[in-house]
């Protein structure tokens, strides 16, 4: 039990250090961070049931996830191709799709809520 425990901390260091590089990297994070906070308070107030809030809250958090993975996309793809490839830029630009789908996601629950 004390190595699972070991192991969930050590694990939880990394996920926060990637967090907290991210943070201080992208500044689109930090844009739709903001973005989130706002739509969850939003949600706070406007949400008719608490399961809606717990969706729209869940897909803030989805958000930030596909930013995330985007993050780590770009910064394989520059180490591993740091010139111009056409493949390079299609996985990059596959990155920021999944961003915008999920944002576009949280816009339909949004749009879907507010019509309940």
């Amino acid at each position: 039990m004390l190595n699972i425990i070991k192991t969930l901390i050590l694990k939880l260091g990394y996920s926060l250090s990637g967090i907290r590089d991210t943070w201080k990297t992208e500044k689109s994070f930090r844009q739709w961070f903001i973005l989130i906070i706002v739509s969850d308070l939003a949600a706070i107030i406007y949400a008719p049931s608490i399961i809606w809030l717990a969706i729209i809250v869940a897909f803030g958090l989805l958000l930030l996830a596909s930013e995330l993975i985007n993050t780590a996309i770009e910064a394989i793809v520059n180490k591993v191709q740091p010139e111009f490839d056409p493949l390079a830029k299609k996985a990059k630009d596959a990155g920021s799709a999944m961003t915008l789908v999920t944002f576009f996601a949280l816009v339909l629950l949004w749009i879907g809520m507010l019509n309940a």
